[in-house]
């Protein structure tokens, strides 16, 4: 809440004279001066009739001004006169026409953005009570993951999650903690689990589905983390796991890359949107419309990359490339996830669709849109 009005006074909005409006209704006019006003100080005397006085821009009008003629219309003359020539309004900024004292400038659940650091300055303000980011740690799991830039045996794959998710987990944390890639074994598995529940949230890519060696669940679980829920009807995604523990959440992820990608961005940023505090947290879809036909598999919510570009105000879609959820180089050229119900079997050419924006550009930026 505004402890000001601001500005706090009727401020002058350009260098130049204040003057009453009676005496400016017929120009050429001809002022005697009868002061000055600069910013910081505050003018101890009145603008009378035929008066003016100099102000410099987000100075105090004077008493009994009304009106600020900018300097460049105006010539001033020996003898302490000043001859105004030219009206382009007020020029004046009336006080609290930004904010009135009382007035709510800031509500709890809203992102502060570095305006609304200003405004809150602004308004009085030197504190606020403000949720921080959250603390993330991001765990890669498999014996066949092999970190970029070492050797691969026969059977192994370079890790593409740790980097992908590093680059779209680190600028939402406060702090954010690689903890590596760590092999399917028991003990080695359970000690880095171990780490990573130290933080707000920790997510684990890898070793969540059902297989022999998918040890992720029972491992947090032996941990003390309570089972939210495992498997959820999207795809790509379906064998993602969640779990809180002492205030902390994990995500377990599927392996896959567009996998991880997909539940990021539909389950991972809302959780840390919600953690940051925010009110709007949800993901936000919005319309557009389909330039193909396509048929669809019925069963689960299905996410899809596509393209967006805009035509006259609509945004149009378009699928990317893909050879199934392990495919992260056909998804590259992706702005956007297609949103399909898990019911629908297929879409028409130029049927209205949601979609969520993923891409770097919010919206994307397109050639001629």
């Amino acid at each position: 809440v505004s402890r000001v009005d601001s500005p706090p006074f009727n401020k002058a909005a350009m260098d130049g004279f204040a003057e009453r409006s009676p005496d400016v209704a017929e120009l050429p006019a001809t002022l005697a001066l009868v002061g000055d006003s600069f910013a910081g100080g505050w003018p101890e005397f009145r603008v009378g009739p035929g008066q003016a006085a100099r102000i410099t821009t987000g100075s105090p009008v004077p008493e009994g001004a009304d009106t600020v003629v900018m300097v460049e219309h105006t010539e001033e003359l020996e003898g302490g006169r000043v001859r105004v020539l030219k009206l382009s309004g007020s020029n004046i900024c009336p006080r609290g026409e930004d904010m009135r004292r009382g007035e709510t400038v800031a509500r709890a659940g809203e992102f502060l953005s570095p305006l609304g650091v200003g405004v809150a300055a602004s308004a009085g303000h030197e504190r606020l009570a403000v949720f921080r980011r959250p603390r993330v740690a991001l765990l890669c799991t498999g014996t066949e993951v092999v970190e970029p830039g070492r050797p691969v045996a026969r059977g192994q794959i370079y890790n593409s999650n740790g980097p992908m998710l590093s680059a779209l987990l680190g600028p939402l944390a406060e702090e954010f903690r690689y903890l590596g890639v760590v092999g399917d074994e028991p003990g080695r598995l359970r000690e880095a689990i171990r780490r990573g529940l130290q933080a707000d949230l920790f997510v684990i890519s890898g070793g969540v589905s059902v297989g022999q060696r998918d040890l992720v669940p029972p491992t947090l679980e032996e941990l003390g983390v309570r089972r939210v829920f495992h498997r959820c009807a999207i795809k790509p995604g379906k064998p993602t796991y969640f779990g809180v523990r002492d205030g902390a959440a994990a995500f377990g992820m599927p392996g896959n890359p567009l996998s991880c990608f997909v539940v990021f961005q539909v389950l991972v940023r809302p959780a840390i949107r919600r953690l940051m505090g925010l009110r709007c947290a949800e993901p936000a879809f919005r319309d557009g419309v389909m330039d193909e036909s396509f048929g669809n598999k019925p069963g689960r919510r299905n996410f899809l990359p596509c393209t967006v570009r805009a035509r006259e105000g609509v945004c149009h879609l378009r699928r990317t490339r893909s050879h199934g959820s392990a495919d992260i180089t056909g998804a590259r050229s992706a702005d956007a996830l297609l949103s399909l119900p898990a019911d629908c079997s297929g879409v028409e050419k130029g049927e209205t669709v949601r979609f969520l924006w993923s891409g770097p550009h919010f919206p994307p930026f397109s050639p001629g849109g």
